[in-house]
């Protein structure tokens, strides 16, 4: 997924770097540049690779925009690596209803001597406003893909989590925390090398979702205005 030879990707670091100094500027600026993609959730739709995330500017989700905010990492000197973190069901409350857990990937770059986790990357400041204000209105604390007592404003120092709001208080990880991959490819592949029958009913299961997800962040959309 990450394209790494693309010579459009390496161009593209290298403008959105153009004016970072700092290692902190330099992820802060990356983030924003993958932010600024818009977050959507396209019905039925896999994964892009980055070389076409980069490209069309093409609205997507969890896991395109993970794959180019590593790839773009990586371009720029950046150790990344993905860690699937284990979501529940409140925080897709507002898009789909489910009993379920999910899994998605974040991000983690080496930077000051250790890794720091982040998720800043995934949602536009438009959607992000829009989910916030939905959750307010309807007085919940996690729903629309985020939860309020997330970080959703990255220093490029600490971690910084939109999607949840783990509990380090016990452990060396936080109980969200699944494994760590080359990419977001990675953990799929190796789903299905382990067990066709969960990769066949996890990739069901997330094509069913996309298809209500997908309507209703359209809806969000609209009624922020766009």
């Amino acid at each position: 997924m990450l394209n790494l030879q693309d010579d459009k990707l390496r161009l593209r670091v290298q403008t959105v770097l153009q004016f970072s100094r700092t290692d902190p500027e330099k992820l802060r600026s990356i983030c924003a540049y993958v932010a600024s993609i818009p977050f959507h959730v396209p019905a039925f739709a896999s994964p892009k690779h980055s070389r076409r995330t980069l490209a069309r500017r093409e609205a997507v989700g969890w896991y395109s925009k993970a794959a180019l905010f590593q790839a773009m990492l990586r371009t720029a000197g950046f150790p990344a690596r993905v860690r699937m973190i284990r979501v529940d069901n409140h925080m897709f409350r507002g898009l789909a209803t489910t009993r379920r857990t999910f899994v998605l990937p974040m991000v983690e770059v080496w930077t000051g001597g250790r890794w720091v986790a982040t998720d800043n990357y995934v949602y536009d400041p438009r959607y992000l406003a829009a989910a916030r204000e939905a959750l307010e209105r309807k007085g919940w604390r996690s729903g629309y893909g985020i939860h309020l007592d997330g970080q959703s404003a990255w220093n490029g120092v600490d971690d910084a989590l939109v999607m949840i709001a783990p509990d380090r208080s016990v452990g060396a990880l936080p109980a969200e925390y699944l494994g760590v991959y080359d990419d977001p490819h990675q953990f799929a592949e190796q789903l299905k090398k382990s067990s066709i029958m969960q990769w066949l009913w996890m990739l069901a299961r997330n094509r069913l979702m996309s298809i209500r997800m997908s309507r209703k962040v359209r809806q969000l959309r609209y009624e922020a205005g766009g």
